[in-house]
Formats: structure tokens, C-alpha cells, sequence
């Protein structure tokens, strides 16, 4: 067997009761997205899904062979699952942080995102559910994965600053994004760090810790703001929709999209309220809306 740096080796150990909690987490997790009808981070989240199938399972574990999985299920079965809990759970929190629609939403969503993570994985070390082992590995040397992550995060890089020099977004936009692609991954690493699980087979290090929680996702996330802001937003004028500032979590108490769809396009109330099913008080969204007014008016 080939001895590969200790650093370059990515590992789970934990038993068949992980794979229980996080579906009752995903369940409320996609329940909750079902219910506030966040359709677009659903869409996201099946997107997250089918990029993990292709990226983690197809070419990591079968043409490459640097994921290895051992354990008491099935492989294929087991990566459905295993593509799925991250692919959709991160893609979805993300359309939901880049939708940012009030500074309550996302504290909450991030609240509950690592609180149902963090139950997940040191749950299933304290609860003797079901305590069949599964080991999972990655080899991030193999094909020079990490360089190649390293690369594609520098190139969502830089295309945010072209996007900036266009005047497309602003600094505190990349800021923000960045700081949304390393919470994304953070709470995944800080997860299965505090519960033991990236412990076991003694390949951790704070080191790959903070590389993976830098890189990983941060690597497409320009691309996925792209995405989003063209394809969801392809009929609207302008493409690139204007992202809440940090001056601005404190005065909106709505619907920031909404708000700014009915100050762009001079929206009536009244008819908003007779065509659309709308979840905030007349008076909550008609005192965003003059200060919406009057910030573009003093700007």
C-alpha cells in the first residue's frame, strides 16, 4: 500500500447512525425550504446534488479511485446519500445566503444550519443507534486535487474583481461571498472535527482543516453568484441584482428582492397585495420601501 502524507488524506469514520440524524435534518431542513417557498435554493440543492454525483462518486471514487468507502451498505447506495446530504444542504444554504433577504433570515438560517450539522455528527457519537462502521477517504494529492482547488479559488478571484471593475458588484459583495463560501465549508469541517469523526483514522490536522474550509467551496462561488444572478434573473434589467449592504441589515425588515423589485419597477401596492400571496405587514414593507427611496435618493 502506497504511504501518502498525512496532509493530503481526508477522512470520516462514524457509524450507520450519522446517516439516520442527517436525514431527519435534511427532512427539516428541506421542509422549512418547502414551507418559506425558497424554490430557488431547492433548485440549487439538487443542482449541489447532482455536481457531488459527478465530482465525489463518478470521477473521485470510480475513474480516479481516490475516494475509498468501506462499510455495511452498498457503495452506490451509500453515495446517494452521502452526495446528497452536503450537495444539497450546502448549494441550498448558499442560494440562500445570496438571496439575502433580511439580516434575521440569515442569522437564523446559519444558526440553523450548524446547529443541525453539529447534532448530526456528535449525536450519532453519543446515541448508540446503530454503531456500524463506515470509513471514508480522499487522497486530495491524487491528480493534484488541492492545487487544482487552489487555482480555481484564485480564478473566482479574480473574475470577481473583473466583475467589480465593470461595476457589477461592489468590494464589500466579494467580501461577503467569500465569507459565505468559507462558512459553507467550515461548518462542515468544524462538525465532524469537534464530534471525533475526522479524528479517528489520525489524518487530521488543523492545517488540512483550515486549506479545505478556505478552498473547497470558495472555488465556485463567483461562478454559482454568475449563475444565479443570470439564469434567475435573465428577463430583469439589471442582470446583476444589487446585494443588501452591510448598512442596510438594520433598516430592512422585509423582503430586501421585494423590496427593491417595487422601487425599480415602481410596483403599486395595492395591486401587489391582490395578485401576490405576500408574508409582511403593509406597514413593514411600505417603511423599506421609503428607505430604500430615500437611500438611492441621497446616494
Amino acid at each position: 500500500m502506497v504511504a501518502f502524507p498525512i496532509d493530503s488524506i481526508v477522512t470520516r469514520t462514524f457509524g450507520m447512525d450519522f446517516i439516520y440524524l442527517d436525514l431527519i435534518f435534511l427532512s427539516f431542513w428541506i421542509g422549512f425550504l418547502i414551507y418559506k417557498r425558497y424554490w430557488k435554493s431547492i433548485i440549487w440543492g439538487l443542482v449541489g446534488w447532482l455536481v457531488y454525483l459527478l465530482t465525489d462518486f463518478y470521477i473521485w471514487y470510480i475513474v480516479m479511485e481516490s475516494r475509498t468507502y468501506s462499510g455495511p451498505i452498498n457503495p452506490t447506495l451509500f453515495f446517494l446519500w452521502f452526495c446528497f446530504s452536503p450537495g444539497f444542504a450546502q448549494f441550498s444554504y448558499v442560494a440562500l445566503m445570496l438571496e439575502k433577504r433580511k439580516w434575521r433570515d440569515i442569522w437564523l438560517w446559519t444558526l440553523m444550519f450548524y446547529i443541525g450539522w453539529t447534532f448530526v455528527s456528535v449525536g450519532s457519537q453519543l446515541i448508540p443507534w446503530d454503531d456500524r462502521i463506515i470509513e471514508v477517504a480522499r487522497n486530495m494529492n491524487e491528480a493534484r486535487q488541492r492545487l487544482t482547488f487552489g487555482l480555481m479559488t484564485l480564478g473566482n478571484l479574480i473574475i470577481a474583481f473583473i466583475l467589480y471593475a465593470f461595476k457589477k458588484i461592489r468590494l464589500q459583495d466579494i467580501l461577503y461571498l467569500f465569507i459565505v463560501g468559507t462558512l459553507v465549508e467550515f461548518c462542515l469541517e468544524f462538525t465532524l472535527t469537534v464530534s471525533g469523526i475526522r479524528l479517528e483514522q489520525e489524518t487530521w490536522s488543523f492545517q488540512l482543516m483550515i486549506i479545505n474550509t478556505l478552498i473547497e467551496f470558495n472555488m465556485g462561488i463567483v461562478l454559482m453568484y454568475l449563475v444565479l444572478s443570470v439564469v434567475f434573473n435573465m428577463w430583469n434589467k439589471p442582470i446583476f441584482k444589487e446585494m443588501l449592504g452591510w448598512k442596510d441589515f438594520k433598516h430592512i425588515k422585509t423582503d430586501y428582492n421585494l423590496v427593491r423589485e417595487i422601487v425599480t419597477k415602481n410596483l403599486n401596492l395595492d395591486e401587489l397585495y391582490e395578485t401576490r400571496k405576500i408574508r409582511y405587514s403593509r406597514a413593514k414593507l411600505e417603511a423599506d420601501v421609503e428607505y430604500l427611496k430615500n437611500r438611492d435618493a441621497t446616494s
